[in-house]
């Protein structure tokens, strides 16, 4: 189906793309990047220097169409163009994926969980992008919270947001089946909880069968990625595999950010560490590794903690007592993985230094890789957190590159199999795979 100028790779189009996690991810499982939506103008401008730009590092969009905008530009509004509508109905039978993670606020189960938030709107955007398109298959990442119903709460239904999305795909003539997915089962150093809805157009079997194939096709997915880069098959990567070699106790001036100070490598020791600073020179600084300046309050509630407190999550009594308002402050567990990252780097307190993670902490336990570079102010605070996505926000947004590429190869393989299967001959009993 791929009409680009690689034969051998499927092609793909991103929608919600953020920073450039999930996408990525899916350049380095083989997808051909048409182009990639991103309203925000801070989160595009990392995607471009990463994965658009011609000297990015991970060069991922090859064949971007001009009547695409290279900039921030919103998907509704989009849709709202007929041109543009006219030239999406020209991509059909061009493309094989189209990929995203709307944005999550209403689902999420750490957040008011609000079936009235109007970003829950926006997956439905997506499926509109996705009949005018019609690629062969169709993949949704989204927050656990998208697959439980809304209960008790504003604009509370009887099936959950992943539910409906799949009735509407099959409405489209999918087959689609969702599935819960931890990214710490790819090699991330975090338990991330996810839903990876997938769809596969005129798939010629039950969802029941689809959702077998497609759920083995994940676990062999998330085998491969950590094969692939040299991971343990087994188990999980740990914090300090992930950011030990970032803690070095060199402090050096922060090139964007003069004021502040940031740490030096020390040398790798993990094999997720050495991924993690494949192609990085000798010697240099690592990217968005500025360190908070911390008021004496701070410093002292966090040394308090290193010194009284077992990892994980403190308790608000503790927090309380020590002058802090803040219900939620964890300190890192060395030796586990990390739960879900949020876009708020003060509610973790490194394991070894009295001080929040860096942005490039943040990054690692995301499995972004040191040569993935940020842009755009470091944190925003107040009302302009819902409008603008700072590098802490980036990060925090991102779809795990390592889960990205693992469910990237996923689809290739799932697609293969289905391949497989309608080449069959009729009288082979195998090819009944509507049974």
């Amino acid at each position: 189906m791929n009409k680009s100028g690689n034969p051998e790779a499927m092609r793909s189009i991103e929608l919600f793309a953020g920073c450039g996690g999930l996408a990525l991810g899916m350049h380095r499982a083989g997808w051909d990047g048409l182009f990639a939506v991103e309203r925000d103008p801070m989160a595009f401008a990392t995607l471009a220097a990463n994965l658009i730009d011609e000297k990015a590092p991970y060069r991922a969009f090859h064949n971007w169409p001009s009547w695409v905008p290279r900039q921030g530009t919103d998907l509704i509004e989009l849709l709202q163009d007929e041109v543009f509508c006219g030239h999406l109905r020209g991509l059909r039978g061009t493309v094989d994926l189209i990929a995203g993670g709307p944005p999550c606020q209403g689902f999420s189960v750490g957040g008011k969980r609000d079936g009235e938030d109007d970003r829950n709107s926006l997956v439905y955007r997506m499926l509109d992008f996705v009949e005018l398109v019609q690629p062969r298959a169709v993949l949704i990442e989204n927050v656990e919270g998208m697959a439980r119903r809304f209960v008790s709460k504003p604009g509370s239904a009887g099936i959950s947001v992943a539910e409906d999305a799949i009735a509407k795909l099959e409405d489209l003539g999918y087959i689609a089946s969702y599935h819960l997915i931890n990214s710490a089962d790819f090699g991330v150093p975090q338990a991330r909880k996810r839903v990876a809805i997938i769809g596969v157009l005129a798939a010629g079997m039950t969802r029941q069968a689809l959702h077998d194939l497609t759920a083995r096709a994940i676990e062999r997915g998330a085998k491969a990625v950590r094969v692939e880069h040299g991971l343990p098959e087994d188990g999980f990567i740990s914090v300090k595999d992930a950011i030990d070699d970032l803690s070095g106790s060199r402090l050096v001036e922060t090139p964007d950010s003069p004021r502040f100070k940031s740490g030096t490598y020390a040398a790798p020791k993990s094999a997720y560490a050495k991924l993690m600073r494949e192609g990085v020179a000798e010697g240099a600084i690592p990217d968005s590794h500025r360190m908070t300046v911390h008021g004496e309050g701070v410093s002292a509630l966090y040394e308090l903690a290193h010194r009284t407190q077992a990892p994980g999550r403190l308790s608000k009594e503790f927090l309380l007592a020590n002058g802090t308002k803040k219900d939620k402050k964890v300190l890192l567990d060395s030796s586990a993985v990390v739960a879900t990252i949020t876009t708020h780097p003060d509610e973790y307190i490194h394991y070894k230094h009295p001080r929040n993670i860096t942005v490039r902490e943040m990054a690692r336990l995301q499995s972004f890789p040191d040569l993935f570079t940020f842009h755009g102010r470091y944190t925003i605070n107040g009302p302009r957190r819902r409008f603008d996505v700072a590098r802490c926000s980036q990060v925090g947004n991102a779809v795990p590159p390592l889960m990205g590429e693992g469910l990237g190869r996923a689809v290739i393989e799932l697609l293969g199999e289905i391949d497989v299967l309608k080449a069959k001959p009729k009288t082979d009993p195998r090819a009944k795979v509507d049974a």
